[in-house]
């Protein structure tokens, strides 16, 4: 009688352990580059005040470009919500994919997109499109993190693993005002103002590629 030498073995504990801490990291640096790529824009408000709104009236502009910020964060408690729902029927990890991918669309639209200059009120409009997809997508991402964190932590370690969503809240903020500072300080006012504003959310989309291949091979806590 012939032996199946292709049945498929359960994992080790030592292996499921691994996962779990592969799992944990790609949750981690995609959380990073979440609040990277919302920090952005704050870091860039005045230059993208002055391209993508009316520049004749710069106080108004400064002040549109921080509305739509506010409306990113108006749309985070219903991403949460609604993210949460899906999570529950379609898996933590599908939601954590889905969020990163609308975040790095959002982010690839804000760096490639016109100008006020070229397109009008049009690009403004965009803008706050591209916005309130992002605010969407981070409150599902943040819940959704929070909750998948906690339910793969070992149960000896779920403090501690949990404190790390909290950590990259301010490891993504630490790292779009260095990525700032670097921009502004090898640029020209000039340079930053006309396209140098753009390198950060380019940057993002292009990190969040990294972040997304890392997170295809999480394992589901649900």
């Amino acid at each position: 009688m012939a032996l199946n030498l292709n049945v498929e073995q359960p994992p080790t504990a030592a292996g499921a352990a691994a996962t779990r801490r592969r799992s944990m990291m790609a949750s981690t640096v995609g959380n990073v580059l979440e609040w990277y790529e919302w920090s952005a824009y704050a870091v860039f408000a005045p230059f993208i005040a002055k391209a993508m709104f009316n520049s004749t009236d710069p106080v108004s502009a400064l002040l549109s470009t921080l509305a739509v910020f506010a409306v990113g964060f108006l749309m985070r408690p219903l991403g949460g919500i609604i993210f949460g729902r899906i999570s529950d029927v379609k898996g933590r990890k599908f939601v954590l994919i889905t969020t990163m991918l609308m975040m790095a669309g959002g982010s690839l639209l804000i760096g490639l997109m016109p100008t006020y200059g070229q397109i009008g009120v049009a690009a403004s409009v965009l803008l706050l499109l591209a916005r309130v997809a992002q605010g969407f997508a981070h409150g599902g991402e943040s819940a959704t993190a929070n909750t998948y964190i906690a339910e793969i932590a070992p149960h000896n370690k779920r403090g501690q693993w949990g404190s790390i969503v909290f950590v990259a809240i301010f490891g993504g903020s630490v790292l779009a005002f260095s990525i700032g500072g670097g921009v502004t300080n090898v640029l020209s006012n000039t340079e930053v103002a006309e396209w140098g504003w753009r390198i950060p959310f380019l940057f993002g989309a292009v990190l969040a590629l990294a972040a997304l291949y890392m997170r295809r091979g999480m394992s589901e806590s649900c």
